[in-house]
This record gives C-alpha cells, structure tokens and sequence, in this order.
C-alpha cells in the first residue's frame, strides 16, 4: 500500500475515533504492568510511539522525569492533552510526527513504547529499528499489541480490517519473535493480560466499513474462536477478550 495514503487512512480514522477511544475503559487496563516491567522511576526520560490519546503516555508521566508522545493525528494529541490537563501533569511534550523517521538524536530516551500501534504500520521493522536507534543503552524498547497463534491472524486481520480501515495486520507470536531479533535484540521479555470489551462499546467508538457484517462475525465466533479473540456471551451480551502481547528487550 502507498504510505501517503495509507498515512491518510490513519489519520481519517483515528480523527473519528478520538473522542471515543479513551473512554472504552479497558483501554487503560494493566498500565500498571507497564510501569512494573520497565522499572520506569523518576531518572527516565520516555518516548510514546503513537502515542494515541495519550493513555499510557499520561501513565508513565506520573512516574518518570518525562515523557513524549508522538502521533500523526492531530485530533488524538487534542485528547492526549485534555487528559494531561485533567490529571495535572506538567511533565509531557506531545508532537505530530513520523515513527518510521523519528526526529531525535540517537540514544535519547531510557524507556521507548508503543502500545496498541503496531498493527497499523507499513513497515514494523522499520518502526522498531527506529525504537532501538533512539534508545539509550540498557534503555528498555517495549511493544505492546494485540498477538495471536499463527493459525488465527488471518480471520482476526479480516474482522479487524472491517472494524477499522487502517489496520494493515495484526502480528503473530512467531512474527513479533522474529521482528525483535532482526532488530538485533538478543532476550526478549514476553508478558500478557487480556483486554476484555463489551461488544456495543466497541461498536460504539468504531467506524466499520459493515457493521451488520463485523457484528454478525462476532457473534458466530461463540464458542468457535477463530478470530482468536474468546468471543463469549452473557445474559445476551456479548465480551471480545483480545490477547494483549508485552514484548520488551534491552537496548
């Protein structure tokens, strides 16, 4: 796909999913596993690549000297520092940017981070090797994204890419292993948690290209899980539990 329009197809969609993306609670799920991981204290300085709405970019404010967060879509940083203003944080810098071609020096940062981001770039290992570049040594680079079994990223990509235009591919376990060892990371880290979303939320702050298609696929995945995501109804309600992979190295 053409990067300037696949640049425009990102931006489209997460200028409307802005408002609704950080009140999907779960959103803010295990931060503090984030925190705990990278041992982030007060001596770190932390780059949040694709920083979104600045979740988890606001999280690590609290507990380090500071953090940037980077994003391409204007109306996400808008969010970003709507919550930076509500949680009182002065420690932050947010900017529009390119996480292929990141605008620092290397060695810059202690602690480099993108969560929920690596499904929708062109190019990962570009994207990682940029990671690493701006990390200082013995920093932390860590990944967190949705990771599935070999045998459930095809009918997961399909459902998402309905959900969501912009997705370009959802990375399996044996992918994400291979992309940090090109990279040159020598021991990966590897947790987990699972992100649980009631079906409506999730419709609600979506813009699916066929919504009637994306329900019904949910829906028939009961029991059935080939999307890889534990579709399970309760009194008539219906929970995505989608597999939340942590993928952490030293630099």
């Amino acid at each position: 796909m053409d990067t300037k329009k696949h640049n425009k197809n990102i931006v489209e969609q997460f200028s409307k999913q802005a408002r609704g993306y950080t009140s999907i609670t779960s959103h803010s799920d295990s931060l503090d596993k984030l925190i705990s991981i990278t041992s982030a204290s007060k001596k770190d300085e932390v780059l949040d690549i694709a920083c979104g709405s600045g979740i988890v970019s606001c999280e690590f404010a609290k507990h380090t000297n500071n953090v940037t967060g980077i994003d391409m879509t204007q109306e996400m940083l808008v969010e970003a520092k709507k919550m930076q203003t509500k949680l009182h944080l002065k420690n932050l810098t947010w900017l529009i940017g390119d996480v292929e071609n990141l605008p620092y020096a290397d060695n810059s940062f202690s602690i480099v981070v993108s969560r929920f981001g690596f499904h929708h770039f062109l190019n990962p290992l570009k994207v990682l090797s940029e990671m690493k570049r701006v990390c200082k040594p013995n920093g932390v680079v860590m990944v967190v994204d949705v990771s599935l079994p070999d045998s459930k990223v095809k009918k997961y990509n399909e459902m998402e890419k309905n959900r969501d235009y912009s997705h370009i591919a959802a990375l399996s376990l044996t992918e994400f292993s291979d992309l940090f060892e090109k990279v040159g990371f020598k021991d990966v880290n590897t947790d987990f948690y699972s992100m649980k979303i009631e079906l409506k939320e999730q419709l609600k702050a979506s813009f699916p290209s066929d919504s009637i298609a994306l329900k019904n696929m949910i829906i028939a995945d009961v029991g059935v899980d080939d999307l890889g995501i534990n579709v399970t109804e309760i009194n008539s309600e219906y929970f995505l539990h989608y597999p939340i992979q942590i993928f952490s190295a030293k630099k």
